[in-house]
């Protein structure tokens, strides 16, 4: 049973130290963390996405993944190679080794014997985590399934926190990564859940925060056994990944962000092409009210006639 590094709540501005908010790929880093295919290295938090993806660092994060026995990255990673999920632990994983460990061998890969970076190895496992291998996916081998979408009408707090939609409630687990403009439940009601990733309890043991928990100070102190206890307290799906949208919010900011950004050029045009647009009315009211005159005055002359 790996332990658990962290029993708290994570958010898109505390996964990794080195990963800002705003990165492109944030999304696809949550949901790959959130089920334990993406993880720290057992030395600090930082993902250093530029760097390769040793096999050392993606043997632990399987042997996680995959629920094998260990405590720290370097058993776990240890675990992977015993049960062959990669071959050794030295130098850099590469595209075939992926599709042998993860995908049975059934991916089509242009470059295979290629090593990849972390942003690519996100990428990549982003693309193909609902590949169908043959009746089940990535995702459900790990013992997830894609959760429910659509408006929060209501939410549950307290001890546990859970939301509901259409009615029915979705509690989350004990330590769900949420991407959210806020980690408060309450913010979310009339909100749309864009995606979320369900884990259940039985299957809890697969140790998605396994290997972290003997460098990462408050994260890790104090919560070895939280991931047992929650296991054992429901036999009910939770929600391990929630993604809040904030697509309104978005809109907003980049009508912001350019008016914000525009130089004084395009502020002028701007004031000109308004002036035109008033002039252009003006001289379409004078033309009116010019028309209107010279009707009255045919009809006044016809009359004094």
């Amino acid at each position: 049973m790996a332990p658990v590094a962290y029993a708290h709540t994570m958010d898109k501005s505390t996964l990794f130290t080195d990963v800002p908010e705003t990165a492109a790929n944030i999304q696809d880093i949550m949901v790959l963390h959130s089920i334990g295919l993406l993880g720290y290295n057992g030395k600090d938090m930082a993902l250093n996405p530029t760097d390769n993806l040793s096999r050392k660092d993606f043997a632990g994060w399987v042997g996680g993944f995959f629920g094998l026995e260990g405590a720290t990255v370097d058993e776990l990673a240890q675990a992977a190679q015993k049960e062959d999920y990669v071959s050794s632990l030295e130098g850099d994983i590469t595209y075939k080794e992926i599709n042998t460990a993860l995908f049975h061998h059934k991916l089509e890969l242009a470059n295979p014997d290629a090593t990849m970076t972390k942003e690519e190895y996100i990428a990549f496992l982003t693309e193909h985590l609902t590949f169908d291998m043959g009746g089940h996916t990535l995702i459900q081998m790990g013992g997830f399934a894609e959760g429910p979408t659509g408006t929060i009408e209501d939410v549950v707090t307290g001890d546990q926190t859970g939301i509901i939609i259409d009615g029915k409630t979705y509690m989350l687990s004990g330590h769900p990564r949420i991407f959210a403009d806020s980690t408060d439940a309450k913010s979310w009601v009339g909100q749309q859940l864009e995606r979320s990733i369900f884990t259940t309890a039985a299957d809890h043991h697969h140790g998605h925060d396994g290997g972290q928990e003997e460098s990462h100070g408050d994260h890790a102190e104090g919560h070895g056994d939280s991931h047992e206890h929650e296991a054992s307290d429901s036999n009910e799906a939770t929600l391990q990944y929630v993604q809040i949208s904030t697509a309104q919010v978005v809109k907003e900011d980049a009508k912001e962000m350019e008016s914000s950004n525009a130089t004084p050029r395009e502020e002028q045009q701007a004031v000109a092409a308004d002036d035109t647009a008033s002039n252009s009315n003006t001289v379409w009211m004078i033309a009116i009210l010019a028309a209107l005159a010279a009707i009255f005055v045919i009809v006044f002359v016809k009359r004094k006639k």
